[in-house]
């Protein structure tokens, strides 16, 4: 747009009337804080004050004065995420434009990350209205848009696109049918990858159709490295927030592979201006789920454990984790649960219960499972004898009907057997829980326990979904069966030779309910061409459609010095040479172990602080990040030194492995080789 037009200047003028207008609001919840603030202490003071000259208040002032400060406690805290929003995108409080012509009405709407209302004055519309819509899907000329007062057809006469930076209009973009090329080039050129951020100004139409899919129960996403999926997965839930005004943030689980990855994820959401969500591993739920006081493995540990294990310990993993394995568990628990007869009885408080009696009561609850039976049998007994104590009691005669039946007292001892019948080693007690023999009890606690899950789930997000086994999937479906399901994914990248093969087979699970759709998401964002080019080579199939453009930075390989000390030398030559840039910067290495060294060589002597991500718990703290291949997925980083020497990138698993590691660059990536390394 001419800078010297009044058109121009019109802009310039919008802009800053909005900006005032954010100014009046964040002036006013700021005397609103106060006043809360203060009310708070006046009250406290004086209970204070009343409680030493009158004495103690009776219970009704009590409630009445305690249900005062926590009114303005809560409004202040409402308050207080309205001003950080408001500050959020005051520099920055609309990304787009669209002009919307009806026959009853002229709609002009700014487009940005926040409303923003004076009155009955509409200055920015959120990103998730449906009027916004128009923004992202529709081109000039007739298009439809469905409005609270129903579905509405008009013409689209204009869709502007602005570059906004510290209160400052820099440029305007007229754009048609998609988000402008030139601006989302200029968008991803500045991209600072210390963090994920959102992309509601940049979000393409393929992207924006699976954020606003709220119809169907289960969307799959199959989407190559770059694609965007994390970031449309967390703009997904930041809409389902806005547009279903019962579902709240505790309400949404998110799985993930580390904590890293969170700590890489943790911004965006509030920028949207929402909270984060609840989030989970797969150890950590089903630790949850277990309440077993061993610590689990990660997936970082199971794939090392995996690569380093022989052919016949492989075979047990897979046959473990595979699907057909919940068939097994289950006629294992019918056929045990069928099976159980008392033999002996017990006697408590001088009363006694024989062999006999126990086992007709327990073939009278055949409506309950295993341990529900056992339980019911101990709660009906200690009803009878009409005890006080109950559950103290009721503990006592609740472990000698585990030993009349001859059944174990714990999860743990129940899959030892099936162990046994099935041909499979028996876990270590000693050692973590492994993730097969995780996930495999958390199907025997289904089938012969009551399951209680406190958490009231509605929407279940999982990214890198081919990472995880297909039956621990069908396991969640079933699981939470009133939740909507967002799974995103990428078959290329699977590392986990258990994950799932194609995405498409989630649909296909028993367990799906309502309605599915399978998208994919073709093109990708994060890299520049040199590098999509590059890691496209490292897999023999340039399958990306790639959309920026080429940099003018070549990638760099070396070969990589014969020792550590060597290595850290070649590192700290690049980092002299990229520092400048202040961007991120991800180290990645063969192993933890790798990564351990060359942080304990680095930390003293590298100028600028580092962050090691040692296990899944590890937080991504620093700008410079030294992370074993086996957690950098989903990452990404500005600028990424690659160490392709030992762990895992020796293994079977080594090509996949660099392309995963190669692909988390976006404008820069080094590369140390061995001198028989493959060719690119």
């Amino acid at each position: 747009m001419d800078k010297n037009s009044a058109e121009w200047q019109a802009e310039v003028d919008y802009l800053e009337k909005t900006k005032h207008v954010i100014g009046q609001k964040i002036d006013k919840l700021n005397f609103d804080i106060t006043k809360s603030k203060e009310t708070v202490e006046d009250l406290r003071q004086y209970y204070i004050d009343g409680t030493q000259v009158f004495g103690d208040f009776d219970d009704a002032e009590k409630v009445t004065v305690n249900q005062i400060i926590n009114e303005n406690i809560e409004l202040a805290n409402n308050n207080i995420d309205k001003l950080v929003s408001l500050e959020r995108n005051r520099m920055r409080p609309y990304f787009g434009r669209v002009d919307f012509v009806t026959p009853k009405d002229n709609i002009r709407a700014y487009i940005g990350l926040t409303g923003i209302e004076d009155g009955n004055n509409y200055y920015v519309i959120d990103w998730r209205a449906p009027i916004a819509e128009l923004f992202y899907e529709a081109g000039k000329g007739t298009a439809s848009v469905s409005l609270p007062e129903g579905k509405v057809t008009g013409e689209v006469t204009l869709k502007r696109q602005y570059d906004i930076a510290s209160g400052e209009l820099l440029d305007a973009f007229d754009v048609d049918a998609d988000i402008f090329d030139e601006y989302l080039q200029k968008v991803l050129s500045k991209v600072n990858a210390e963090h994920l951020h959102n992309i509601a100004g940049t979000i393409q139409k393929e992207q924006n159709e699976i954020i606003r899919d709220l119809h169907d129960d289960l969307v799959v996403v199959q989407g190559y490295s770059g694609s965007g999926k994390t970031t449309v997965a967390l703009h997904r839930i930041a809409y389902a927030l806005y547009r279903l005004r019962d579902l709240k943030s505790a309400n949404i689980l998110l799985f993930t592979l580390n904590e890293a990855f969170l700590s890489h994820i943790e911004g965006v959401l509030p920028e949207l201006g929402e909270q984060n969500t609840r989030s989970a591993t797969l150890a950590k739920f089903a630790s949850r789920l277990l309440k077993v006081t061993r610590e689990f493995e990660e997936n970082d540990e199971f794939l090392a454990r995996y690569v380093a294990s022989n052919e016949d310990e492989r075979k047990e993993i897979q046959s473990k984790l595979d699907l057909k394995v919940k068939d097994k568990i289950k006629n294992f628990a019918n056929e045990f649960t069928k099976t159980r007869v008392a033999k002996s009885g017990f006697r408590v408080e001088s009363k006694g219960f024989t062999a006999e009696m126990l086992t007709s009561l327990y073939n009278s609850l055949d409506e309950y499972n295993l341990f529900a039976r056992l339980n019911k049998i101990a709660e009906l007994i200690v009803k009878k004898l009409k005890m006080e104590r109950f559950a103290q009691v009721k503990r006592i005669v609740l472990h000698k009907i585990y030993e009349c039946f001859d059944t174990p007292i714990t999860l743990e001892g129940l899959y030892d057997i099936f162990c046994q019948r099935e041909g499979y080693s028996q876990p270590n007690r000693e050692s973590k829980v492994r993730v097969e023999d995780a996930l495999l009890m958390c199907l025997l606690k289904e089938a012969t326990s009551e399951m209680v899950i406190k958490m009231d789930i509605r929407h279940i997000v999982i990214d890198e979904a081919q990472e995880y086994p297909l039956l621990f999937i069908d396991m969640l479906l079933r699981l939470f069966p009133r939740a909507q399901f967002s799974i995103f994914g990428d078959k290329f990248q699977r590392t986990n030779p258990t994950g799932i093969d194609d995405l498409s087979e989630i649909i296909a699970l028993d367990a799906v309910f309502g309605t599915s759709k399978l998208f994919t998401l073709d093109n990708t964002y994060r890299s520049s061409e040199e590098i999509v080019e590059y890691c496209s080579k490292l897999i023999s199939n340039p399958r990306h459609n790639v959309f920026r453009y080429s940099n003018g930075e070549p990638v760099e390989e070396s070969l990589i010095a014969g020792d550590m000390q060597g290595i850290a030398s070649q590192v700290v030559f690049i980092l002299e040479k990229v520092l400048h840039s202040h961007g991120s910067i991800g180290i990645i290495t063969g192993d933890s172990d790798i990564a351990k060294e060359l942080y304990n060589i680095l930390a003293p002597i590298c100028p600028h602080r580092l962050s090691l991500v040692e296990t899944a718990d590890s937080s991504a703290l620093e700008n410079i990040q030294i992370v074993p291949v086996g957690m950098c997925k989903g990452l990404e980083y500005n600028t990424v030194i690659v160490l392709d020497k030992g762990g895992l990138f020796d293994s079977f698993l080594g090509e996949n492995l660099r392309y995963i590691a190669c692909t988390r660059a976006i404008n820069k990536l080094y590369v140390l080789k061995e001198a028989n390394s493959n060719e690119v």
